[in-house]
């Protein structure tokens, strides 16, 4: 099983991979939309690239819940839980 931490740094190359943010501006309690510009194609780009890195599936309507870089690594660790690892 994966610690928070490892899965925080793993969310960060797939934002960095994927809308060129860089890994340092990706911190607790960023707001993806209002202090990154991130608009809902990015969003759908991001959870694209962390579903098939970590095989799993983010519902679309958990999607417009997610307004930080901490609830999508929350939410994955979550995910990752309920899964078994």
């Amino acid at each position: 099983m994966r610690s928070r931490d490892e899965i925080a740094s793993a969310v960060r190359e797939i934002f960095n991979k994927t809308l060129k943010v860089e890994p340092e501006k990706l911190v607790p309690g960023v707001r993806l939309k209002d202090d990154l510009k991130l608009d809902s194609l990015d969003m759908i780009e991001v959870v694209y690239e962390v579903e098939e890195r970590f095989d799993v599936q983010i519902p679309e309507e958990r999607l417009k819940e997610i307004t930080t870089f901490d609830q999508i690594v929350d939410g994955l660790c979550t995910a990752l839980e309920a899964k078994g690892g």
